[in-house]
C-alpha cells in the first residue's frame, strides 16, 4: 500500500518486445494522433468539483470514463486518464475527486470502478502536483466502487482546508469479497498527502454494518474555522447505511473520535434518510441533501436539511415534500460561497413531473423552482435531447463557480449542462441552460464497424443505441431508431452488435434492446447505409431481452442472430428482413445459446463460436451449418477480413491465428508481444499486398499494446503510447478507406467513447 507507482509522461518500454526481437529491424514507430469521435455527453457525470483559488479551474469524475479538467479558455474538457494500463482497467471508474483549496495545483483521486466480485482488483489514491497533467498511484488495500450504488453521494474524498497534508477517505458499507475483509470498511486518513494511509480505529470511527445497505460514508465536510495544532478540528462525515444510528457523525479532535449528531432526520433504520451531499456555507451551516435509498436510483421520497453548526440544531428546508403521486429523493446539492445561503438543490428520479433544481437566497427558507422557466439550447450534443428536449436531465449534481454567482454546472446521466446567468432566476426570469460537455466522451460502445462505403464508422451503445457517424468530428443528429416493427415502442437504447455486409456495404444490422421498465428486444436493419432504418418485422419466438451478437450476409441477403443468453434461445437466421426465422442447426441440433457471430468477407459464409470453449462452426449461408475443427486456442476474438473469401483470424492470449480457408485449419501461433483482446483490419498500406492489421492487447508489464502490421503480420511495430492506454482495448477496427486510420473502443464495460487515431506513416 505504502509504495508509489509512479505513472508519468515517458513512453512505456515494453519488455516484452524487446526481449522478443519484435521492434528489431522493423519500422519507426508511426507517429499518431488520438482523439475521440464527437458524440459529446452522454455516460454519468455524477460529481463536478470548483476550485476556490483559481477562477475557471473544474473538475468532473465519471463512474466508468476517468475524470476531466475543464479548460475555460476553449469551453472543452480534457480526458485526464487515458494514460490507465490495462492492468488497472478498473482504476478508469472515479470514485471521488478531492482538490487541496490551498493549492490549485494538487488534485486528488480515488479509483476504482467496482467492489462487489471475486478477483475485483483493489482501488487506489491518484495524487497530482500539476492539476492531472501526471499522477502518481498509491494502491490502496481495498477495492472501490465509482460504478456501485451511492456513486452519485460525495465527495468521500477530502483535503483539510487547513492543511493540504491531511486527507480523510471513506470507504462503502459494501460486503467485501477475498482476499479483502469488511474490516477494511471505515474511515482512512492521510497525513503526508495521499502517499500513506492509516485507517481510524473502527472502535472510534463511524459504524458501517457491511451490508451494501446505503453508500457508506458518503460525503467528509470539514469546518475550516476549527483550526487547531495545525489542522481543522470539527470535520463532519454523511453516513448512509441501514444500521447506523445517526446519518450524521462529528469529530471535535481532527478525526482522531467520532460521535452520532443527534436529530435531523432521524436514523435510516428508524425510518429515516439516506445522506447523499454535505456542504458547509460560508454562513456556517452544513447542507445535507437526503433520499430513501443510497441512489442514484431507488428513491421515492427525499427532503434537504441544514445543522447550524454554532447552535448544533437541525432545521427541515425542504422545498417541495415527495408524495404518492410526486415521488422522488433530493440528491446534488451546491452552496455559491460569494453568497451566504445561496443554496442550489436537485430532485433526482422524479420520472413523473421531471426532475428539476431549486434555489433559495435565504439558507432554505423560501426556494423558487427553475424548471418552469429554463430554456435548454442542445447545439452541441444536437442528438441528446430524446424525451426531454425542455426540461432538467435525472441524476443531476450541480456546482456554482466560486468566482461568479451567474455561472453553473450540472452533470447528470447526459453529460454536463452549463449557465451564465443563474441569478436571473432570483427575479423571477428564466435561466438559460446548454451542453457544456465538449470533450468529455464516456459512452460504452459494445460494437464498431467501419464499413467500405458510405459512413466511416457506425457502432452499437450502451444506453443511447448506438450511432452512425458521418463526421468523425461532428455530434451526430440523431441516435439509431425507427418508429415502425415490433419491439419499437421506446426504442433502441442498448445496443449491443452491428454488421455491415461486406458485398453490400449499405446494409447493415443492429441488435439490442430497451432494458427499462420492461425489456423490449430490439432488431433494425438499414439499406442506405444507415441513413434510415426498420425493425424487423416480427422477433423470433421465445426472445424477449433480444441483444446478443448479430451478423448480415457477404449479399445482405440474410442475417442471424443469437440472442443474449438470459432468452435461451439458440441463433436464428432469416432470409426474408425478419419476417420469418427459423433456427440455425446442425443435423438438427441447434447452435450454442449465447454464440458469438460473424459474416465471412468474401462470400455468404457465417461463423459461430462459443465464449470460453475452441468450438468453432461455419454456415455454409445462413441454413447449412457444419462443426469445424476446434479453434487452436480459446479466442477473446474472431475477426474475418474484409474483400478477403474464408480469411478468418482469431485473438488469443497465446497469439494471433490465421485461416485461409474457411477455419478447415490455421496457422501456427504468431507472437505480437501481447494477450490478444481484439484484432481488426483496415486499407493496406500503399504497395502492400494485404490489408493492414491492427492488434491489441496486453504486455507482460500490464500496459496496454496497439500493435499494427502492413505485411500480413510477419513483423508489428507498436502505434500508441504510454499516454495513450485507456485502461486496455476491447474493439479494435482499422477503416477500409483510409490507411493507417483505426478505432477502438476500451476494455472491461469501462467508457471512453469511440477513440480514433491517425497517422501519416
Amino acid at each position: 500500500m505504502k509504495r508509489p507507482i509512479r505513472l508519468r509522461a515517458a513512453a512505456v518500454v515494453s519488455l516484452c518486445l524487446v526481449a522478443s526481437g519484435l521492434l528489431a529491424g522493423a519500422a519507426p514507430m508511426p507517429a499518431y494522433s488520438w482523439q475521440n469521435v464527437q458524440m459529446v455527453g452522454g455516460g454519468y457525470v455524477d460529481g463536478i468539483i470548483a476550485h476556490p483559488a483559481q477562477r475557471g479551474l473544474f473538475y468532473a469524475r465519471t463512474d466508468v470514463g476517468g475524470a476531466y479538467r475543464y479548460d475555460a479558455t476553449t469551453g472543452t474538457w480534457a480526458p485526464l486518464n487515458d494514460w490507465t494500463p490495462s492492468a488497472n482497467n478498473n482504476w478508469m471508474g472515479i470514485d471521488s475527486i478531492a482538490i487541496d483549496p490551498g493549492n490549485p495545483k494538487m488534485l486528488y483521486m480515488s479509483v476504482g470502478a467496482y467492489d462487489g466480485w471475486p478477483g475485483v482488483p483493489a482501488g487506489a489514491i491518484l495524487v497530482s502536483a500539476n492539476q492531472g497533467a501526471s499522477f502518481t498511484a498509491h494502491p490502496m488495500p481495498f477495492p472501490m466502487g465509482a460504478n456501485n450504488t451511492g456513486r452519485d453521494a460525495g465527495e468521500r474524498l477530502q483535503v483539510d482546508p487547513n492543511n493540504g497534508s491531511v486527507l480523510f477517505y471513506g470507504t462503502r458499507n459494501d460486503q467485501l469479497p477475498s482476499p479483502y475483509n469488511n474490516g477494511m470498511n471505515g474511515l482512512w486518513t492521510s497525513t503526508d498527502s495521499g502517499s500513506t494511509w492509516t485507517q481510524v480505529a473502527a472502535v472510534n470511527a463511524p459504524p458501517l454494518s457491511s451490508d451494501g445497505s446505503g453508500a457508506g460514508i458518503a460525503f467528509i465536510a470539514f469546518l475550516k474555522p476549527s483550526l487547531g495544532a495545525g489542522r481543522s478540528q470539527t470535520i463532519f462525515a454523511g453516513l448512509s447505511d441501514s444500521k447506523a444510528p445517526s446519518t450524521l457523525y462529528v469529530s471535535n479532535d481532527g478525526g482522531a473520535h467520532w460521535s452520532p449528531v443527534s436529530g435531523g432526520p432521524g436514523a435510516t433504520s428508524r425510518g429515516g434518510m439516506y445522506p447523499n451531499h454535505g456542504l458547509i456555507g460560508t454562513d456556517g451551516s452544513l447542507y445535507i441533501t437526503y433520499g430513501n435509498g443510497p441512489g442514484p436510483y431507488g428513491m421515492s421520497t427525499g427532503q434537504v436539511w441544514k445543522y447550524h453548526i454554532a447552535s448544533r440544531t437541525w432545521q427541515n428546508i425542504t422545498p417541495l415534500a415527495p408524495t404518492g403521486s410526486d415521488s422522488f429523493g433530493y440528491d446534488g446539492l451546491a452552496l455559491d460561497p460569494q453568497k451566504p445561503g445561496t443554496v442550489l438543490v436537485s430532485t433526482v428520479n422524479r420520472y413523473g413531473e421531471g426532475d428539476t433544481l431549486y434555489r433559495s437566497t435565504n439558507g432554505g427558507g423560501s426556494w423558487r423552482d427553475l424548471k418552469a422557466r429554463a430554456q435548454f439550447n442542445w447545439a452541441q450534443s444536437p442528438w441528446a435531447p430524446w424525451g426531454h428536449a425542455d426540461g432538467f436531465q435525472n441524476w443531476m449534481n450541480p456546482v456554482i463557480d466560486p468566482f461568479d454567482s451567474d455561472r453553473a454546472f450540472y452533470g447528470t446521466g447526459g453529460g454536463v449542462f452549463g449557465t451564465t446567468n443563474l441569478t436571473k432566476a432570483d427575479s423571477g426570469q428564466p435561466t438559460t441552460w446548454s451542453v457544456h460537455a465538449k470533450g468529455i466522451e464516456e459512452i460504452v460502445p459494445q460494437s464498431i464497424a467501419s464499413p467500405s462505403t458510405g459512413a466511416p464508422l457506425i457502432a452499437a451503445m450502451a444506453d443511447v443505441c448506438g450511432f452512425v457517424f458521418n463526421s468523425l468530428t461532428t455530434p451526430p443528429v440523431s441516435m439509431i431508431s425507427t418508429s415502425r416493427g415490433v419491439g419499437v415502442p421506446g426504442a433502441c437504447t442498448f445496443g449491443s452488435s452491428i454488421d455491415w455486409a461486406k458485398g453490400k456495404p449499405s446494409a447493415v444490422v443492429l441488435v439490442g434492446q430497451n432494458p427499462y421498465a420492461r425489456t423490449v428486444p430490439v432488431g433494425v436493419i438499414s439499406n442506405d447505409g444507415g441513413g434510415s432504418w426498420s425493425a424487423f418485422p416480427t422477433l423470433p419466438a421465445g426472445v424477449t431481452h433480444g441483444s446478443g451478437s448479430a451478423a448480415i450476409g457477404y449479399d445482405g441477403a440474410s442475417i442471424v442472430w443469437a440472442p443474449e443468453s438470459l432468452d435461451n434461445v439458440a441463433p436464428v437466421y432469416t432470409t426474408n428482413g425478419g419476417r420469418s426465422w427459423s433456427t440455425a442447426a446442425i443435423m438438427g441440433s441447434p447452435l450454442p445459446v449465447g454464440a458469438r457471430l460473424l459474416s465471412d468477407g468474401g462470400q455468404n459464409t457465417f461463423y459461430a463460436w462459443k465464449p470460453g470453449t475452441t468450438s468453432f462452426y461455419v454456415g455454409a449461408g445462413a441454413a447449412r451449418w457444419s462443426q469445424a475443427a476446434s479453434l487452436p486456442a480459446v479466442p477473446r476474438q474472431v475477426a474475418s477480413v474484409p474483400g478477403r473469401a474464408g480469411d478468418v483470424w482469431a485473438a488469443t492470449s497465446k497469439g494471433l491465428y490465421h485461416s485461409t480457408n474457411a477455419g478447415t485449419s490455421w496457422s501456427a501461433p504468431i507472437g505480437v508481444g501481447l494477450t490478444l483482446t481484439t484484432v481488426g483490419f483496415g486499407k493496406a498500406a500503399s504497395g502492400a499486398a494485404y490489408p493492414a492489421i491492427y492488434a491489441g492487447g496486453q504486455f507482460a508489464d500490464g500496459s496496454t499494446g496497439l500493435m499494427r502490421s502492413i505485411d500480413g503480420g510477419a513483423s508489428w511495430v507498436k502505434i500508441n503510447d504510454s499516454n495513450h492506454q485507456w485502461g486496455g482495448i476491447s474493439q479494435v477496427v482499422g477503416d477500409m478507406r483510409t490507411f493507417g486510420t483505426v478505432y477502438l473502443s476500451v476494455a472491461g464495460g469501462m467508457g471512453r467513447g469511440v477513440i480514433y487515431g491517425t497517422s501519416a506513416n
